[in-house]
């Protein structure tokens, strides 16, 4: 197994093992994975919030089969969307627009992105859960990650302070939010049962294909796709090259308690 003692780059109180089937390990590879993870975490494995300035350029300074396993393998557990300052300002537009005051994040993991809005949305009340399966690094791996990863030793979510245990059902029930939040939904049925749930708006930040559990019947839901500065300057961890293009995709679904929700049969 991969231990503390066979980190390939130290970050601080952070480590990363060294890729598996990814080439050969350069200076220059090191050296721009580190300062990625320097851009994403401080010395002691807090996340940072950096400027897009800043995150591009460490993203791009890197091999492109790099900037996946910083995020996946660091022993201050996986990350998923990369928010920036400037995001997280349309975010907000978005959510004042929207006329949103109560907003809960469902699977939060770390809690980070839900942190970031409370600091940069006043008036704003924003909650996080999370049922917390992810602590185990096993229950984000399939079959074949775990053979291809054998030896590996991944980190899993820890949830920050600010995030309670709960599903998802229950805590749009509990807390009755105007907009429910999902960002990288794991696989299943989160963002369904999220807009049959009793909430104005449901805000999914994904990406195509089958990295993220959408669920199969998304489509027939009423909803918007959100093109804009939103989605345009949106930062995750398969944006190896943000200046050739980005993979976040944007949906904002009409839930049960708007009046324009509809679920096509």
């Amino acid at each position: 197994m991969t231990t503390h003692h066979d980190a390939w780059i130290r970050h601080g109180d952070i480590t990363l093992p060294p890729p598996v089937d990814l080439g050969r390990l350069t200076r220059r590879r090191r050296e721009a994975c580190a300062a990625l993870m320097g851009t994403l975490w401080d010395a002691h494995g807090r996340r940072r919030l950096p400027t897009v300035r800043a995150l591009v350029a460490a993203l791009e300074a890197c091999d492109r089969r790099d900037p996946w396993w910083v995020c996946e393998a660091t022993s201050a557990g996986p990350v998923y969307l990369l928010p920036t300052r400037e995001w997280m300002r349309h975010l907000v537009r978005l959510l004042d627009r929207l006329g949103v005051r109560r907003v809960l994040e469902v699977g939060a993991g770390d809690g980070f992105l839900a942190e970031c809005l409370a600091r940069a949305g006043s008036g704003l009340h924003v909650t996080a859960t999370d049922t917390h399966a992810w602590r185990r690094p096993r229950a984000r791996m399939n079959a074949a990650d775990r053979r291809v990863y054998r030896g590996v030793r991944f980190s899993g979510i820890r949830p920050g302070s600010n995030v309670k245990r709960l599903g998802a059902a229950a805590a749009i029930t509990r807390f009755r939010p105007d907009l429910v939040l999902v960002s990288w939904p794991p696989p299943g049925t989160l963002v369904e049962r999220a807009i049959r749930a009793r909430t104005r708006w449901v805000l999914d930040l994904s990406v195509e294909g089958d990295v993220c559990g959408n669920g199969a019947a998304t489509w027939r839901f009423n909803k918007e796709f959100l093109g804009g500065p939103l989605e345009d300057r949106a930062l995750c961890r398969l944006d190896a090259r943000p200046s050739e293009g980005r993979a976040t995709r944007v949906t904002l679904y009409f839930g049960r308690a708007h009046p324009e929700f509809f679920e096509e049969r």
